[in-house]
């Protein structure tokens, strides 16, 4: 027999919550791995990387120096052969990590976003972030929408994304109740960008009508003033 609707919809939240479930697990597994990178002051500075130190992940060289991959379709066939038995070294270090990689430029070895510790920024580097930031525009609180986000715990959180994303982008949220990241349920617009713009432009409105009756009142009292001291100096 077919599916009624309410049977849909049921089977529907089942696979959502079997999904943030899975985004929950795998994020808190990150953290974790972060964690211990920290606890055991394994990440590498540029420094470090640049003179010869091995990642403390995998054991390989971060910078190799031995320049970057071209595109697959560029390769030689002598370069062909390396490639294809660097990656075949990969999927046997890392069978099941189920993480990005990460390389750096100008080298050519491949590391695991769960195994191996980026590189740190520099200083230079994070300077260079900051002046970036600095010169972005103030956001503007008319521009973004607000969405309130169920989370596998059930609790809801709010996150505002500005109203060009057709819905937040991160399939976890940091829980403020239980205080650990969750995976999210499902996400429903609240507050449109539009309606905030319109409000903005409704109170700006009345800003600027406010303040011309001020003008208008100070100008009939100057008139007034002006009109008195007339007065007084024609009665001399």
């Amino acid at each position: 027999m077919p599916l009624t609707e309410e049977q849909k919809a049921e089977r529907a939240q089942k696979r959502r919550m079997t999904n943030a479930l899975k985004e929950e697990a795998r994020a808190r597994r990150d953290e974790a791995r972060r964690r211990e990178w920290c606890d055991k002051g394994m990440y590498l500075t540029r420094e470090q990387a640049a003179a010869g130190e091995a990642c403390r992940g995998c054991g390989l060289p971060v910078i190799d120096n031995l320049g970057s991959w071209p595109g697959t379709m560029y390769l030689t066939d002598e370069q062909r052969v390396i490639y294809d038995a660097d990656q075949k070294r990969y999927r046997e270090m890392h069978p099941n990590c189920d993480a990005h990689r990460w390389s750096m430029a100008g080298s050519r070895v491949t590391h695991c976003g769960y195994c191996c510790p980026p590189i740190l920024m520099s200083r230079e580097q994070a300077e260079r972030i900051q002046r970036i930031f600095a010169t972005v525009s103030e956001r503007r609180e008319e521009e973004l929408d607000v969405w309130a986000r169920t989370l596998t715990c059930g609790h809801k959180v709010d996150q505002s994304v500005h109203h060009s994303s057709r819905e937040p982008s991160f399939s976890t949220q940091w829980c403020p109740e239980c205080e650990i990241t969750r995976g999210v349920v499902s996400s429903e617009k609240v507050v449109e960008a539009a309606a905030r713009m319109a409000e903005a432009t409704r109170r700006r409105d009345d800003k600027i009508a406010r303040a011309e009756r001020e003008v208008k009142e100070a100008e009939k009292a100057v008139s007034a003033a002006r009109k008195k001291l007339a007065e007084v100096q024609a009665e001399r």
